[in-house]
């Protein structure tokens, strides 16, 4: 050990650190060591004022721990749902029945009526493309249809690509459910293929309107929510579809999220008018929706996390000890009936989210090290 650091350890020895010195001390090490530690000093910072020395012999520890060491980037986004789309109208005439905005339906159900004839709400992803009948010839559409008659109680035979008798029959039941003439065979117009249920948004027409095919109705949308926001052109980086992250609500409580798309970047003026800035559009999913059901057009808090350095040792950073202005040192606890502590020097590599990584002779994982009492 250079003199100069044995003669600040013999200093210590006598004199330990004060919490408040060594608030000082944490906000100095931030500076001079790392780049990205505002999140680190403003976890040691609420360190209230402690003008009273500890009881004589309380000391507050925490243990050197190994693993990776992440930085945490923050970013505000906003709760939206997931898709919204026109509903139109699929034929010709006067609308006789229109639901009301904030309404769900789900499939099975009417999105509409239109000379009092119901358009039904579908459940699947491939567009009605062709009328449902028993000449059609096979196709994934037919498998998609049948699906849709079997979850909704009237296919009792394993759905397939073929419109057969079973189909008929099973047609024929709905619309006998439906009040409309048992034919057996649907109009292409009459249904609506969408991915799960709707929500009814805003009105665009009104009951007693006159319509023809492409006429809009209403916007709608999914009833599942994601979170839409932007990460500047330099976080790119933390934007990779599949990762993981941590939402913060209004409330303050947290849910998990998942990186779903990550958009081309887009040009965008500043908040201050001072010009333009790129950024990347990222949708994250939601995983538990029940926690954002009453959440629209809210602000939330989406927490990124990123690996700095692999497999090191940390402690947070506010158990650092200056030796001077360039050495530092972790305290160790007194031991057994000595009154004692000891500083230990340690090198300091990477800061990050309040933890410091360090390494010396004497640092190993489990190592009690002083910190201020919290």
């Amino acid at each position: 050990m250079s003199a100069d650091i044995k003669e600040s350890t013999e200093t210590a020895h006598r004199r330990p650190p004060s919490r408040r010195r060594r608030a000082v001390i944490a906000v100095s090490v931030v500076a001079i060591l790392a780049t990205g530690a505002v999140v680190a000093a403003a976890v040691f910072l609420r360190e209230g004022p402690a003008d009273a020395p500890p009881p004589a012999g309380a000391v507050s520890t925490e243990p050197v721990t190994s693993g990776d060491m992440v930085a945490e980037t923050k970013v505000v986004g906003a709760i939206a749902y997931a898709r919204s789309e026109a509903i139109a109208s699929g034929v010709a005439g006067v609308v006789t029945e229109l639901p009301s905005a904030g309404t769900v339906i789900d499939p099975g159900g009417v999105l509409y009526r239109v000379n009092t004839l119901p358009v039904l709400l579908l459940s699947g992803t491939t567009p009605a493309w062709r009328d449902f009948s028993s000449d059609m010839s096979d196709g994934p559409d037919v498998l998609q249809f049948e699906q849709n008659l079997a979850a909704l109680g009237f296919l009792e035979e394993e759905p397939d690509a073929t419109f057969d008798w079973d189909t008929t029959v099973a047609v024929r039941a709905w619309q006998v459910s439906l009040g409309l003439e048992p034919t057996g065979s649907v109009e292409r117009a009459m249904l609506l293929f969408w991915n799960g249920s709707l929500r009814v948004d805003a009105p665009a027409a009104r009951l007693g309107q006159d319509v023809g095919p492409g006429s809009e109705l209403y916007t709608a949308t999914s009833v599942e929510k994601v979170v839409d926001l932007a990460v500047s052109s330099s976080d790119r980086s933390l934007a990779v579809a599949g990762s993981g992250v941590t939402i913060t609500l209004p409330d303050g409580s947290t849910v998990d999220g998942a990186i779903q798309d990550v958009g081309s970047p887009q040009s965008r003026p500043k908040a201050d008018g001072s010009g333009s800035s790129v950024v990347i559009p990222v949708r994250i999913t939601v995983a538990d929706q029940d926690a954002v059901a009453d959440l629209a057009l809210a602000s939330v808090t989406v927490s990124f996390a990123s690996t700095l350095r692999s497999d090191v040792l940390t402690v947070p950073v506010d158990a650092l000890v200056p030796l001077d202005d360039t050495h530092f040192a972790v305290e160790i606890p007194p031991s057994g009936d000595s009154a004692d502590r000891e500083l230990v020097p340690v090198s300091v590599g990477a800061v990050a989210s309040g933890r410091a990584e360090i390494s010396g002779d004497r640092i190993v994982a489990g190592l009690l090290v002083v910190v201020p009492a919290r």
